[in-house]
């Protein structure tokens, strides 16, 4: 009985689960499966279900790297060039132009990237550090990328702004049309205030993009300050948390003793094959403006593939329960458990978030000085039509984010998660639920587009929803958890980036 008096619909303990004899680590003949349905007796094809989900994870990640990943990685570069610009202006307007300029580091946008280089030059040349711009423009000169005739001619583009600005001459007028098209268009938000640096806050223009600046910046402080207390409670909680486990006093509820695991793995390929199938046909037959929201159907349609155990001999409600789809009587309390999850799980994310910035370090000082040298930022192309797309599209990708999470849960933390703590079983208690996490938390990050370097802060929000279905069994405070996530990443890119 729960506290509510009602039936649980798990066990209160995992004491019978710890009774029960070891399973191999892949079951495959049915005659040690304990099911609770003789017609599912039947053998499981486990190794040849993970031959397929690593051939298709394989397939995607090759695919997402030859793939239009270029372009949404150079999108990403351009959409927090003009973040960090408008920060920056923003918090030289609040706090004092010259103090923020001269505590910034050299490498604001990117170090000895030429485009960012000029991005930093044209920020000092606006706010009228002409000797410091000057100083920058002549170490840029010596990069190799400047050879080219297209960089060289940016940069000739650039120095003549700069100068313009020396000398106190409208940019507009002492400018040729083509370097302001080009400063325009080559540094977007940034490139705009740079031709209207002799105009002041009485050119409308001018005064609508200071506005911009002054807003971004004030929402990342109000956001650091939320952010900041957020983390406290999340690791007061993350704390209590493991003092509870520790002590007994909190279970996981999750139990595996059914045998049933290598039907998840089946069904867990032949979703993975079904989704990606789906998703390529979107791609190819689906008009650009309407493939976020096709996306989100294929993405309710694979889970078509739950009847797969069924046709296997597994009964439906054995299948549901299993998967982490039953519905327990205090609803209210699992959504609760999963808005605790996400603020309890903050300290986890960022440790995360510090692992993804060392790889994008690492990988900036790899690629060395030239124009891609930047780091490749696990950006989710789905960012740039959210921020920048019309309503429709908008629409479709909010639409995407809240509801794709329950196709994931399902399938992640209930699929596969479940046959990966039967087929570790055999390793003991804790070991199997170890295992089981991180082996679906790596998956889970890999095959997402935001690249290697994306890979830990997306293993981190994996493993904290791994957790929650481990501690809850049920999956809706997993699916809650998610749901967040993706919505407070949503919010943040239309309140920045918009």
């Amino acid at each position: 009985m729960n506290e509510s008096g009602g039936e649980e619909s798990w066990p209160r303990s995992v004491a019978h689960e710890t009774a029960l004899p070891a399973e191999p680590i892949f079951p495959a003949e049915g005659d040690g499966l304990r099911t609770e349905n003789p017609s599912a007796q039947s053998r499981s094809y486990p190794y040849w279900a993970w031959l397929v989900i690593l051939l298709a994870a394989t397939t995607i990640v090759g695919l997402q790297r030859r793939g239009p990943r270029e372009q949404v990685r150079m999108a990403g570069a351009e959409m927090m060039n003009d973040l960090q610009a408008r920060y920056l202006v923003g918090l030289s307007q609040i706090s004092g132009q010259a103090a923020v300029l001269q505590s910034s580091p050299r490498d604001a946008f990117g170090g000895d990237s030429l485009s960012r280089g000029l991005r930093w030059v044209l920020l000092l040349s606006d706010a009228g550090r002409h000797d410091a711009a000057a100083s920058e423009l002549d170490s840029l000169a010596k990069l190799p990328v400047s050879d080219s005739p297209e960089q060289a001619e940016l940069l000739a583009a650039v120095r003549s702004l700069a100068e313009v600005n020396r000398q106190g001459e409208p940019p507009l007028q002492g400018l040729s049309p083509e370097h302001v098209r080009l400063i325009q268009e080559q540094f977007g938000w940034l490139g705009r205030l740079a031709v209207t640096s002799d105009q002041g806050e009485s050119s409308e223009t001018r005064r609508q993009l200071m506005g911009e600046a002054r807003r971004t910046a004030g929402s990342f402080m109000g956001l650091s300050v939320v952010a900041i207390l957020a983390l406290f409670v999340g690791f007061g909680l993350l704390v209590c948390f493991g003092v509870l486990l520790a002590t007994g006093s909190l279970r996981f509820r999750l139990q595996c003793p059914t045998g049933t695991g290598g039907y998840y793995a089946e069904t867990f390929a032949l979703w993975f094959v079904v989704f990606f199938a789906l998703n390529l046909g979107v791609g190819l037959v689906v008009p650009s403006s309407f493939t976020l929201g096709a996306s989100g159907v294929c993405s309710g349609l694979s889970l078509l593939t739950l009847y797969w155990p069924v046709c296997r001999g597994v009964p439906a409600e054995q299948v549901r329960r299993e998967l982490g789809l039953n519905w327990p009587d205090q609803t209210s309390r699992e959504i609760l458990f999963g808005g605790l999850g996400y603020v309890g799980g903050l300290p986890v994310l960022l440790v995360g978030m510090l692992l993804t910035f060392v790889l994008m370090r690492l990988q900036s000082v790899l690629a060395g000085p030239s124009l891609l040298a930047f780091a490749d930022a696990p950006m989710h192309p789905i960012i740039e039509p959210l921020a920048r797309g019309s309503w429709l599209v908008r629409l479709q990708a909010v639409t995407v984010v809240l509801l794709v999470p329950i196709t994931e849960e399902i399938m992640f933390r209930g699929a596969l998660y479940r046959h990966l703590r039967e087929a570790f079983g055999g390793w003991g208690k804790a070991l199997s639920v170890v295992a089981s996490i991180l082996v679906s938390s790596f998956l889970f990050a890999v095959i997402h587009p935001q690249g290697i370097v994306g890979v830990p802060l997306l293993a981190a929000v994996a493993i904290v929803l791994a957790i929650l279905r481990e501690w809850r069994s049920a999956l809706i405070a997993p699916i809650v958890m998610h749901m967040i996530v993706n919505g407070v990443t949503t919010s943040l890119v239309l309140l920045i980036f918009s």
